[in-house]
């Protein structure tokens, strides 16, 4: 059995989910995820549990097979216990934000605490990750609207992220909205290329977008949906420019056409305190 801490907003579930299963897979056990994090906010964000929505291949771990793994379920007192290195044995914390290759070595009787944000922790199993994240269940009207629109166009997704990076939160130190003159460039980038581009536009923050984000191309603002739905919208557009988030980021990666072009912010954190470099796939475009 492989345990995977889940937290965070979907993007970041999509992560702790993908190298979970990766190491399933290698070591022929179960998957299974704690998701006791998400009973009460955190950093000042309330979060749920996103991936139930997906085909994936894994279960709710209960209390007993957390603490088998993971220790006590005081989380002060593991804080404690973690400080002064007495981890339990099979429990395995990120060690820093960059891509860590022995945690691919891991064997069976693991539990993974860590945000894990590498296409290289899953780049083996890329096409059945992109299998498990096929939805399940129907859709609404306008989602499939929005999905007609984007199919029988020239389609790119544009993700503007506020909410927490705007308020008083933990995402808010670290993280910051892009500024206009990034999403400008971006845009000028691909008109360059291609010709008769659609820009539809993704945020968690729509009637904002709607008032300040203006290209002078066509646009349609895509609002009404779950989460859930505007990550597989996004997912069905032809190329993408993507925010410093992880929603975004999991959007473009799931389209699976090898001629996107996939435009991503060159600054990340608005701190340098983690070390981004495995956090993009190598043929997106950074500006």
């Amino acid at each position: 059995m492989i345990i995977v801490k889940l937290s965070g907003g979907l993007g970041n579930q999509l992560f702790q989910y993908a190298l979970g299963r990766q190491l399933s897979i290698v070591n022929h056990t179960d998957l299974k995820m704690d998701t006791t994090n998400f009973s009460q906010p955190s950093g000042g964000t309330t979060r749920t549990f996103a991936l139930g929505s997906f085909n994936i291949h894994a279960a709710q771990a209960n209390k007993d097979e957390i603490k088998l793994l993971a220790g006590e379920p005081n989380r002060i007192f593991q804080r404690v216990r973690r400080k002064i290195g007495l981890m339990p044995i099979h429990y395995f914390k990120e060690p820093h934000f960059h891509f860590y290759q022995p945690v691919l070595s891991l064997q069976d009787g693991v539990y993974l605490d860590g945000y894990w944000q590498s296409e290289k922790y899953f780049a083996e199993i890329a096409d059945r990750i992109r299998e498990d994240l096929k939805p399940v269940g129907s859709f609404s009207n306008q989602y499939e609207t929005f999905k007609q629109s984007i199919k029988q166009s020239v389609s790119v997704s544009v993700h503007i992220r506020r909410g927490d990076y705007t308020t008083t939160s933990k995402a808010n130190r670290y993280l910051k909205p892009c500024e206009a003159l990034y999403y400008q460039t971006a845009v000028e980038y691909l008109t360059k290329r291609i010709s008769n581009l659609v820009f539809f536009v993704f945020s968690d923050d729509i009637e904002w977008a709607k008032a300040h984000i203006h290209f002078g191309f066509p646009m349609q603002y895509v609002e009404g949906n779950s989460a859930q739905e505007d990550l597989l919208l996004i997912a069905s557009c032809q190329h993408h420019i993507i925010a410093n988030s992880t929603f975004s980021w999991w959007g473009a990666w799931l389209n699976p056409h090898p001629d996107k072009i996939v435009i991503a912010p060159q600054k990340w954190f608005s701190t340098e305190r983690f070390d981004t470099k495995d956090l993009l796939p190598e043929s997106w475009i950074l500006l």
